[in-house]
């Protein structure tokens, strides 16, 4: 990396172009915080970024040129997200207690998205990426979501657009992706996109675990180093259920859990596909679709 103002300016304009393909733009604390190339104090990047024509900046957040049209929606991001992530964020505890008291193969429920990142507003869903035991992916991910039917259901009024309308009910709990501990330790992918995925995750159980996955992953340091120094503790207590010990028992018989794996991931696939097709008419949604498939890979959920 450049050091002094250069370097500081050529960080800020690639760690805005990540965080524009997501949709927004951050305040300048966020984006002090989250530099590739490790964090700054927001003076130095304030101080950095008045002097380059290409920055622009509004209101406290800051966007290249050509995404200026991300700067008023992100500001009302900021806004609702004041006054509803605390109730978002107790759904993604609830929810995150429900999956690790029925599923024992879940080791890690990690918080993403715009509810972990400070821009949740309503419709937005809530996002979680998970790690799990090896060879048990589906079935975690198919726990993951008939959990998630319960909040569905809980908020069936709720008005939502895009990629959360759904042809029944919304879709309040989104698993962005699954991956086995094997998978992680370290990731095959291994570049600034994987490492901006893991700077956004906040651990809500298996804190710990997912500490070590960051340990096992020293490739970090080149794009986050300041994710390597930051430490998390369970948000939630994690309990065992009569479901969860059956599971255990399965777990301990490779080929009882291989046939369950199976068995779920032909489970989960019937409603992933029947909601892929309801989408394709969404000409937007597809093309978000195409981009979460894109950055996912090789992750996203039936890509293996």
């Amino acid at each position: 990396m450049e050091s002094g103002t250069a370097g500081i300016v050529a960080q800020a304009r690639e760690t805005l172009h990540l965080m524009h393909d997501w949709g927004y733009a951050p305040t300048l604390p966020v984006l002090a915080r989250d530099l590739l190339g490790g964090e700054v104090s927001t003076d130095s990047l304030e101080e950095a970024l008045r002097s380059p024509q290409e920055f622009q900046l509004k209101d406290g957040l800051v966007a290249l040129p050509g995404y200026e049209f991300l700067l008023d929606p992100s500001k009302r991001r900021q806004t609702s997200n004041r006054i509803l992530n605390g109730r978002a964020r107790a759904i993604a505890e609830s929810f995150a207690e429900k999956l690790a008291f029925l599923c024992p193969y879940v080791q890690c429920v990690a918080l993403s998205g715009s509810v972990a990142s400070g821009g949740y507003r309503p419709g937005d869903d809530i996002d979680f990426d998970l790690i799990v035991q090896p060879g048990t992916k589906y079935v975690c991910y198919l726990a993951a979501n008939l959990i998630g039917l319960r909040y569905s259901w809980r908020f069936r009024k709720a008005k939502v657009t895009g990629l959360q309308r759904t042809p029944f009910l919304p879709k309040i709990i989104c698993i962005n992706v699954v991956w086995t501990e094997d998978q992680s330790r370290p990731f095959l992918r291994q570049d600034a996109g994987m490492a901006f995925e893991l700077l956004r995750c906040q651990p809500l159980v298996g804190a710990d675990i997912f500490g070590d996955v960051l340990a096992s992953n020293a490739w970090l340091s080149e794009f986050f180093p300041q994710l390597l120094r930051r430490s998390w503790l369970d948000s939630v207590e994690r309990r065992s259920s009569r479901i969860a010990r059956l599971l255990g028992y399965i777990g301990e018989r490779p080929w009882a859990r291989r046939l369950l794996n199976r068995a779920c991931r032909i489970l989960a696939w019937i409603p992933y596909t029947f909601v892929q097709v309801s989408r394709k008419g969404d000409a937007s949604a597809r093309e978000r679709m195409e981009f979460l498939r894109t950055v996912k890979y090789p992750y996203e959920v039936f890509q293996d």
